[in-house]
């Protein structure tokens, strides 16, 4: 039999056994770190010779072999004496910490690697003895503390067995998981008597493009069943060796839910694979309002030494680590729930998630999206209409005057030299005001402008800020402005980061508000950045119902034209659903005033034919609200309901509660197209009888959209279409999906706007909507709706 061959670094195997330093604060850039090493490799060197010999960043590897396994391990040490035929091996770390506080037993990890490495040059060279150095260069004084001993092969060779073995059981516990996990998905079946017509198509399309290492988008009109026509070949092509590892992404909580929903009915049918889901830390804290530092919150407090026996217990007890599973034996164990999550995520064979954990450079997984690593990884990524627009906000930064000023005057007195360099953040902050004209007259904030080069200026000053916090954060002082200086740290390093990024695809947005001012860089095109990570995955399968036109999300989402895109019908019979567009309308924005009363009323036409439930939806709250008081002026009878402003989930849920009540009276509600109430909705049928749509939805207006619009202008020469007639369409698609849900819904959509049947529109509009029913062509929209509901009784 071959032997399981395993790649893994020194790293991995000693924090296997051994737990690291925590630092809930940290960001040591790669340049700082470069610097510091070389800082040190500079004085060895020195010391070193001419009596001996140093060398630096020396790249090492051994194997190891035991029961089925074949271990290659590698890693790169950090520097290497040799003298009179003696070897002492140089193993470098940094700290914030007094350098007269340190004691060599502080932190076993840094020993274990350094005599791991050990072990592999002593191996190697056949050497009875061999020193381990370990020096700490301090980050701010730059004074080294060294700690030496010398060990024998024999000593060496027992501590990296006592490393290697336990690395080695838990192999074979995982190894024998797996054999039992495939040998479930090699008998499961698939959960229904038959696919849905398209299901089958999807899919297949699934299945080839994981077991090929490809990129496939598909859409998949609601009713389909995308999310069981997604997760079920996927485990299938893992059962078969194709992948090992299933991210399930989503946008919004709901479909979280659905995805968990299909897991358990495939578990019901005989499936097991561990499956984990991800709820962000702020929705699991068990202490909201406090910081993630162990002074403050008892569920961190020696957290890695203390989660290890709780994560190996979790995994013997139970396939599914759910919210309610996590927040229990996190509760239990006094463990933090949202840590304790992260670290199942490597015991998991399908993980659900939002999309941050993949892309978002905050807060991504960097266990599995770091580097590409020898795990296959496969990426379902749900709902993905929406993935642009939220990689733009993950990939842009901002950086607000105000931010800077609150903090620096909370820690003036205190940190003379931390205010200092937040000074100086903020007099690079404002060398760019001059960018931006001042208001003058009635022109009203916020001014705008933007350019295509990076707000160099800044770099220099941001990064000392972020290497002074970082010590006062990880400081155990408790300064009473820790939490206000930990939200600016973050920022900072997220502005940092962003920075480095930025490219062709980037641009400065210069704002000035009354009385702040701030520099945001935008992410113009997220598309390098997906597809990079995309590309470090197996396969990422991009799926929704509403991904049209094609060429527009190939390009925005990072693919390229090689990958697989099918566009399936809907399993419904068309002819339970009525669709209009009424063309004799422009809700063009100079023309909205004029239409409203024309709006109102065809509104109130189409919902007068038959008692039951309706949405209305507008391209803005403002003109919904204008158009909700004219209607209730002219029908005051009628009830109606109206979206508000930053509704929270439950009054969220108490507006849709509503739609559950039909039959006596008709219900009418005025909402907002793109809003929380254009998808993630399921009105079966009576709870939703039609809806209205005003306008084709394009997006507001704005420096941003018109940054984009001149983007791809002069990238493909379809500025407009990218920045907001593409957009706008997905929007509509998304409120036209609410209303059929199911084989047995009924009802009708109706298009107010006369760019519908316009070329462009004509020619982007989904398939299924056609023949399309208009004004132009004679059609009596209230006479057939008559019809319509007649035919459907």
């Amino acid at each position: 039999m071959e032997p399981v061959k395993i790649n893994v670094s020194v790293r991995e195997l000693v924090s296997y056994s051994i737990p690291g330093e925590e630092h809930f604060f940290s960001f040591v850039s790669a340049k700082e770190g470069i610097e510091g090493h070389m800082f040190i490799h500079g004085l060895l060197k020195q010391r070193t010779e001419p009596f001996g010999i140093y060398r630096q960043e020396i790249p090492v590897s051994t194997t190891f072999a035991h029961d089925i396994f074949l271990l290659q391990i590698s890693g790169r040490l950090d520097g290497l004496i040799e003298r009179n035929g003696n070897f002492t091996l140089c193993e470098i770390k940094t700290t914030d910490k007094p350098l007269d506080t340190l004691d060599e037993s502080d932190n076993p990890a840094h020993w274990a690697q350094g005599r791991c490495y050990a072990y592999i040059v002593a191996k190697e060279k056949g050497l009875d003895k061999i020193g381990v150095m370990l020096l700490y260069l301090h980050r701010q004084s730059r004074e080294i503390r060294v700690f030496e001993e010398t060990l024998t092969f024999g000593e060496l060779e027992r501590f990296f067995n006592s490393l290697v073995f336990p690395f080695i059981y838990g192999l074979k516990k995982r190894y024998d998981w797996q054999h039992l996990r495939n040998v479930s998905i090699k008998e499961l079946t698939f959960p229904f008597p038959d696919f849905r017509k398209g299901q089958r198509i999807m899919s297949g399309a699934v299945y080839r493009a994981i077991r090929d290492g490809k990129k496939q988008f598909i859409q998949a009109p609601t009713g389909i069943g995308k999310t069981i026509g997604a997760l079920f070949p996927a485990i299938k092509a893992m059962g078969e060796g194709h992948v090992d590892k299933i991210f399930y992404l989503t946008a919004r909580n709901t479909t979280q839910a659905e995805a968990l929903k299909a897991y358990k009915m495939l578990a019901e049918k005989g499936l097991r694979i561990k499956t984990l889901q991800i709820t962000a830390k702020e929705k699991v804290c068990f202490m909201p309002g406090k910081q993630c530092v162990e002074e403050e919150c008892p569920y961190i407090f020696e957290y890695m030494q203390r989660s290890r026996s709780v994560v190996s217990n979790a995994v013997s007890r139970t396939d599914l680590f759910s919210r309610e599973f996590i927040e229990l034996t996190a509760k239990e164990n006094g463990l933090c729930p949202f840590e304790l999550s992260l670290d199942l995520s490597t015991q998991a064979d399908l993980i659900i998630c939002d999309y941050n954990y993949v892309f978002d450079p905050r807060v991504y997984l960097r266990r599995f999206f770091q580097d590409k690593t020898d795990e296959n990884i496969c990426l379902l990524i749900d709902e993905a209409h929406n993935l642009p627009e939220r990689a733009r906000e993950m990939f842009s930064a901002e950086l607000k005057r105000s931010m800077v000023r609150i903090v620096y005057h909370k820690l003036k007195n205190t940190l003379p030299y931390l205010a200092n360099s937040l000074k100086k953040v903020r007099k690079a902050l404002l060398s760019y005001a001059a960018k931006v004209s001042p208001v003058s007259g009635k022109k009203p904030y916020p001014q705008v402008t933007s350019d295509s080069e990076p707000p160099k200026e800044l770099t220099a000053p941001i990064d000392n800020f972020i290497y002074l916090a970082e010590g006062v954060l990880n400081d155990e002082t408790p300064y009473p402005f820790k939490e206000e200086l930990a939200a600016l740290f973050f920022e900072m390093v997220h502005f940092s980061r962003i920075f480095d990024l930025y490219g062709e695809n980037y641009a400065t947005i210069y704002s000035r508000e009354k009385g702040d001012f701030s520099v945001k860089l935008f992410c113009v095109d997220p598309a390098p950045m997906l597809k990079k990570r995309t590309e470090n995955s197996k396969s990422s399968i991009f799926f929704s119902a509403t991904l049209s036109p094609p060429s527009y999300f190939r390009e925005i989402l990072g693919g390229n034209e090689g990958d697989g895109f099918i566009i399936l019908p809907s399993p419904f019979p068309r002819e339970n659903l009525y669709l209009y567009v009424d063309n004799t309308v422009s809700t063009r924005f100079r023309h909205r005033a004029g239409a409203l009363s024309s709006i109102v009323e065809r509104i109130h036409e189409c919902v007068s034919v038959k008692t039951g439930n309706y949405m209305v939806f507008f391209p803005s709250f403002e003109y919904m609200q204008k158009a909700a008081a004219e209607y209730m002026n002219r029908f005051p009878g009628d009830r109606i309901l109206i979206q508000e402003q930053d509704m929270d989930e439950n009054r969220r849920a108490e507006f849709l509660a509503s739609f559950s009540e039909y039959g006596k009276e008709t219900l009418i509600a005025f909402v907002v197209m793109g809003g929380i109430f254009s998808e993630g909705i399921d009105l079966k049928g009576e709870c939703l009888s039609g809806v209205i749509i005003v306008g084709v939805g394009l997006p507001q207006v704005c420096e941003e959209r018109d940054i984009i619009k001149k983007y791809y202008q002069k990238k493909n020469g379809k500025g407009f279409e990218f920045a907001y007639t593409y957009p706008g369409l997905n929007k509509v698609q998304q409120a036209a999906g609410r209303v059929i849900r199911s084989e047995h819904d009924r009802g009708f959509v109706v298009l107010i706007d006369d760019r519908f049947t316009t070329p462009l529109y004509l020619k982007i509009m989904p398939r299924e909507w056609f023949p399309l029913k208009t004004s132009d062509n004679g059609t009596d929209l209230i006479g057939e709706l008559k019809k319509f509901w007649k035919c459907m009784a």
